[in-house]
């Protein structure tokens, strides 16, 4: 097995305030949020304990840092601005790949006043870094140093032979509502590009926001395309699908054309623990060569890296994943 890469996930931080949001915390649906906020999401997350886990994420030292959304609270710029420097304390944007969640798109915002502000964390690679078949996949029109927006994904970065597709789930909802929905241009995109990349060789981890397995979410939390979705994995297929969205460890599979395909789901990685089954998590993954004859061309493995209130850190949880 000479193939080895580490990369961590983290999703959901939410470490930022509303204290200062003044009148823009008055337009539609952030109105709801910024009362969640008062009542409870400003005590269930800590950023002192999102610092603890980039300390324990740069002593682990993966080779890449996957993160899948929800930065923010109700996407205020102010909340953008303090949410860029807390991507730049975990890594460079060569270290740290991005997507939004449904919280960075809380209403309908301006990109300069929004997602440009983390541009180089949710930029993939440059199509003319790749080549004519998969650059043909992607957007055919990426802003130069300015964020991808919507109806630009799915993104990609290769490293080595790990492949990160992003995927944007995040669109503005109505009020009470947390789901989201990928789009027919992104799904075709996105099934193009799956297939290219298992021919390939390449290992395909796939980042979406919101959960993908069929069961368990309400409808007005859900991926509203999720069907669609499953249809496309199934089809072609992907080595690991990695979420956010329920601050909560989930670990799903679905068919794929080669196996069942592993869906894991990430807590908050600044949770107080604020429930029995909500505390603050980062999952540390290895991707290896497959030494067993069979379909499967790697082996994927796990850390569950979780907050230890008394020590005031993060270690090794005595769980599995897989």
């Amino acid at each position: 097995m000479s193939y080895e890469i580490r990369f961590a996930h983290l999703s959901d931080w939410h470490a930022t305030t509303l204290v200062g949001g003044g009148t823009a915390l008055l337009r539609g649906k952030r109105i709801s949020g910024w009362a969640s906020w008062g009542i409870n999401r400003r005590r269930y997350h800590d950023p002192r304990i999102l610092e603890a886990a980039f300390r324990d994420v740069h002593a682990q030292r993966p080779d890449r840092i996957l993160v899948t959304g929800d930065l923010t609270h109700v996407s205020l710029e102010s909340e953008f601005r303090v949410a860029a420097k807390q991507l730049e304390a975990l890594g460079s944007p060569d270290e740290v790949f991005l997507i939004p969640g449904n919280h960075d798109y809380y209403v309908p915002t301006a990109a300069e006043t929004s997602w440009d502000y983390w541009a180089p964390y949710l930029s993939g690679d440059a199509p003319s870094t790749l080549d004519v078949d998969l650059a043909a996949c992607l957007s055919a029109n990426p802003r130069a140093g300015l964020a991808p927006r919507y109806e630009d994904y799915p993104t990609l970065r290769i490293t080595d032979r790990l492949a990160a597709i992003g995927l944007c789930s995040a669109i503005p909802t109505p009020i009470f509502r947390a789901g989201g929905t990928l789009g027919a241009q992104q799904l075709t995109r996105l099934e193009h590009l799956l297939e290219l990349l298992g021919d390939r060789g390449m290992c395909r981890v796939v980042m979406i926001h919101h959960p993908v397995a069929a069961q368990g979410e309400p409808a007005r939390r859900a991926l509203l395309d999720g069907d669609a979705l499953r249809g496309v994995l199934a089809r072609v297929g992907a080595e690991l699908v990695l979420h956010g969205h329920k601050h909560r460890r989930r670990i799903n599979r679905i068919p794929g054309p080669l196996g069942e395909i592993p869906i894991i789901g990430v807590p908050s990685s600044s949770e107080v623990g604020s429930k029995p089954d909500k505390h603050a998590e980062y999952h540390l993954y290895s991707v290896r060569e497959s030494a067993a004859s069979g379909p499967a061309r790697f082996e994927i493995s796990a850390e569950i890296r979780g907050y230890d209130r008394s020590r005031g850190e993060f270690c090794r949880v005595d769980e599995v994943l897989f």
